[in-house]
């Protein structure tokens, strides 16, 4: 089944979005399902096989890259010929932006089975970002006259035109895979249940050596002594980084060897320098900002860590949590649902969402080794079985029920109406670890 993947994220950022696709993409390959992504090019990246890059031009946030001429039906037209040419069978559409709803078109357009991943908590990322409403609005007002559907009512704030683009892109969906009941529990999807499959991404452990610890521990000055405190992701207030800072500076009071290292995209220097520069300059001090960084690099921070803080209220799934505990590196989080939920299933240390519930959370993992390995075995054993053979399989599964849902809904005389639901996979299948 050759499937086209459609997202307007796309390498060199990284992201937890990016990181999925990829791992898909691989591990479908390597089952003898090929198939295409497409993603706005960037001047920064590398050609790879089975890409097709669209012009885009950047947004201003975090980043991200659009390729708004998708928007006019002409430039349209002619990307989805490019694309039928290909021989798709299936649409993957990741992302809610104009490469997204050029994948919602590809599907019409080509009478193909649609799936939707809802990978991001968008009500919390407009937020935080403030994005106005008004270009919420207009963006709503663009895709339904795109998709040929009536405009809904103007929304009078955020949530409300996010509402309703989600109605845009998702209500046609012939499924809808969510990566953690997270995404369930903070957001009202505009899909019946029975087109709504939970499937973790699937991730595979980041290799390392003794000797890329120990060059990673020399280049940023960790000593023998010191107990590291690893984030990793963008370093940016959606990811409750203030809250982890500010956790830091209690911290150490009771742990002085203690030190935070922030290894992840800065997209608000001015925001993270006001920052520490509130804790003042022996906390700063003891905070090592790295910026993003390859994935040996990141794999060798992981080994030099002792526990990872993670103080996002807004993450749908978290990769990294998967990744330092394939690595065996004991976790710290503030989400209940995440905790409860995801992917480790409660093998983390979950912290109140405070700078005092989350230091003191720290500091029972970094006086306590021997609680720290065994709470970092259970989170590898949790992670183990997380594979990315075993996403790849649950998501064929996906595919296969969007197909039989699009084919007996289009063998229908008249308008399109739904047939019904065939059944959802079983909880193996769908909730498949």
């Amino acid at each position: 089944m050759r499937a086209v993947h459609f997202t307007d994220t796309y390498l060199p950022r990284r992201d937890g979005v990016v990181s999925s696709i990829r791992t898909l993409v691989r591990a479908l390959a390597h089952r003898g399902h090929p198939g295409l992504t497409v993603v706005p090019r960037h001047p920064e990246q590398a050609g790879e096989p089975d890409l097709m890059r669209l012009r885009a031009v950047p947004c201003g946030v975090a980043d991200l890259r659009l390729s708004p001429w998708l928007l006019h039906g002409a430039s349209a037209t002619g990307t989805i010929a490019e694309i039928a040419a290909t021989g798709p069978e299936i649409v993957h559409v990741h992302t809610p932006g104009p490469v997204g709803l050029l994948g919602v078109l590809t599907a019409r357009r080509l009478g193909l089975p649609l799936v939707q991943t809802y990978h991001t908590d968008l009500h919390a990322y407009v937020d935080a970002y403030r994005v106005p409403t008004r270009a919420l609005r207009g963006a709503v007002r663009l895709y339904a006259h795109r998709l040929g559907v009536p405009r809904p009512p103007a929304a009078t704030h955020r949530q409300a035109a996010l509402d309703a683009t989600n109605s845009l892109l998702l209500g046609g969906a012939d499924a809808v895979v969510v990566p953690t009941r997270a995404v369930l529990d903070r957001v009202s999807l505009p899909v019946p249940a029975d087109r709504v499959f939970l499937v973790p991404t699937g991730v595979g452990a980041r290799r390392t050596s003794p000797a890329e610890v120990a060059a990673f521990r020399a280049t940023h000055a960790l000593a023998p002594t010191d107990k590291v405190v690893l984030f990793v992701g963008r370093v940016n207030r959606e990811k409750g980084v203030d809250l982890l800072i500010n956790a830091f500076a209690e911290l150490l009071a009771d742990c002085p060897r203690a030190r935070l290292v922030l290894v992840g995209a800065i997209y608000e220097p001015r925001w993270l320098t006001e920052l520490l520069r509130s804790v003042g300059p022996a906390v700063a001090g003891r905070v090592n900002v790295i910026g993003q960084q390859p994935p040996s690099v990141v794999a060798a921070a992981y080994g030099a860590a002792d526990v990872l803080a993670f103080p996002s209220g807004t993450d749908t799934q978290a990769l990294v949590l998967q990744e330092a505990a394939l690595a065996g590196v004991p976790a710290v989080l503030v989400d209940p649902v995440l905790h409860r939920h995801g992917p480790l299933a409660g093998a983390a240390d979950c912290a109140a969402p405070t700078p005092t519930g989350f230091a003191a959370a720290l500091l029972r993992l970094l006086s306590d080794p021997a609680a720290a390995r065994r709470l970092g075995q259970l989170a590898a054993d949790r992670a183990a079985e997380h594979t990315p053979e075993r996403y790849a399989e649950a998501i064929c599964d996906v595919y296969a029920h969007a197909a039989r849902r699009q084919a007996g809904w289009s063998a229908r005389p008249g308008p399109a109406q739904p047939v019904g639901a065939f059944g959802r996979l079983n909880d193996r299948g769908r909730t498949r670890r």
